[in-house]
């Protein structure tokens, strides 16, 4: 059976403030950067979400030291100094993505075997560019699954660095799993990007992520990032809301012609659909850009081609 709700009709503008959950995107970022920064680092506004706690769950199997506090959106981390402690692991990255996608990398710095599964759907989802760009760098590292699909299997004996190239055109998480891992190899490294980059906007995401935490990221062509041997900080480190969630509350201010404002977001986030505010300023409504906040007022008049 199909279950129905019943949606009231909006008979006023909406109006109000709000601070949306933190950005996934964002969450699993830093959560891997004061992994293995030097210290204890406090992550707030850190979004409670599967991902988030496959990822929490991910580190902890590699020896990482969390302390989560979920009510408070709060995490604790005791950064490893760019080390994986543990020499043998299996990590269940479920549904997620990012998180056999950053680990793989992560597992890369550690002096073991670590074996990474998931969902029979993740057992679909290739993910032979990360492992060919791990190879070039001396790690043994291969699929279980044809296609190049996850189970994973990491050999390593740490990774010192170097050059590596990495498919820009099917996955900016590829890019981003070995940039985070960079500044914890003893020489660096220097990634090119084959192909047109897509995602752009979660590569700089990914940059500014790093260099809060004091990893240095240069880029040094129109396709290549050089990152050197920094290693991180330990920081306390407050996670952007999620701005795709706001655009919701802003649309319905821009429908209603009412006035919503979204506190934690400003012209400088690092998340591209912040620019949903700017469509719609073009589409006739008031956005008021302050440094902690972003406001939408009044109706969407008129259409515009994105």
């Amino acid at each position: 059976m199909i279950a129905a709700i019943d949606i009231p009709l909006c008979l006023a503008p909406i109006c109000g403030s709000l601070l949306p959950p933190g950005s996934k995107s964002i969450t699993n970022r830093a959560l891997v950067c004061a992994a293995l920064a030097r210290g204890t680092s406090l992550l707030s506004g850190v979004l409670d979400s599967q991902d988030t706690r496959v990822m929490v769950d991910g580190l902890m199997a590699l020896g990482v030291q969390l302390t989560p506090d979920w009510p408070r959106s709060e995490i604790q981390i005791t950064g490893t100094l760019g080390k994986i402690p543990s020499g043998q692991a299996v990590l269940d990255c479920a549904a997620s993505g990012t998180t056999i996608r950053f680990l793989s990398a992560v597992s890369a710095l550690g002096h073991g075997t670590f074996r990474l599964d998931g969902t029979p759907r993740m057992r679909k989802r290739p993910i032979g560019d990360l492992l060919e760009s791990l190879r070039s760098l001396g790690i043994d590292a291969r699929s279980e699954s044809p296609g190049d699909c996850p189970p994973v299997v990491i050999h390593s004996q740490g990774l010192a660095g170097g050059t590596t190239t990495v498919c820009g055109s099917t996955s900016s998480q590829f890019a981003s799993a070995l940039a985070l891992v960079a500044p914890c190899t003893t020489r660096g490294l220097q990634i090119g990007f084959e192909g047109r980059l897509v995602s752009l906007p979660y590569l700089e995401m990914t940059r500014r992520v790093m260099e809060s935490f004091g990893g240095m990221c240069e880029v040094t062509g129109d396709n290549c990032w050089w990152i050197g041997p920094s290693g991180y900080a330990a920081c306390d480190y407050t996670i952007e809301p999620d701005a795709s969630a706001a655009s919701y509350f802003f649309a319905a201010a821009a429908i209603t012609g009412g006035s919503v404002c979204v506190r934690g977001l400003s012209h400088r986030s690092m998340q591209g659909d912040i620019g949903f505010c700017s469509v719609l300023e073009q589409m006739g409504c008031s956005v008021q850009w302050r440094d902690e906040s972003v406001t939408v007022s009044g109706r969407a008049a008129r259409g515009v081609d994105c």
